[in-house]
């Protein structure tokens, strides 16, 4: 399927702390049966980016394949009130060195290398593109 839209989206510099925090946004992608599927992903905010990873074999690499449009909801995790949607297509490519599982694992479990994965499991890289950025305003919370 075609991509929905060619434009690109910045988030804002007032959302990037959501982005570097060990947040699990909710990545969305559209199953063949045209529900939306929603599972919790670890993620990295390299160069303006968000990327997260997953194994090859997975329903959401299969959804984007045929559909590579997603949302990504990623709420901070001190305060649900800040929060950002992400809305755009997925870029996919191979993570065959475990590099980049590697850095996830060290940012939210402080481990050199992802202990999780059975033997001969392939992962993929998943960068989002954003076309649309929603960044709403819903105060502080109180302490």
């Amino acid at each position: 399927m075609a991509k929905s839209s060619q434009r690109h989206a910045s988030i804002p510099q007032s959302h990037h702390d959501i982005l570097e925090s060990q947040c699990y946004p909710i990545a969305c992608t559209i199953r063949p049966d045209g529900l939306i599927s929603a599972n919790p992903v670890s993620i990295l905010w390299e160069q303006g980016q968000i990327r997260f990873t997953t194994l090859k074999d997975r329903m959401k690499i299969r959804n984007l394949q045929a559909d590579p449009r997603l949302t990504l909801c990623a709420i901070h995790p001190h305060n649900p009130l800040h929060y950002l949607e992400v809305r755009g297509h997925a870029v996919l490519e191979d993570d065959a060195d475990r590099a980049f599982v590697n850095r996830i694992a060290m940012k939210y479990m402080g481990l050199e290398a992802f202990p999780y994965d059975p033997p001969g499991a392939e992962r993929m890289i998943v960068t989002v593109v954003a076309e649309q950025v929603s960044t709403p305003f819903m105060g502080k919370l109180a302490k």
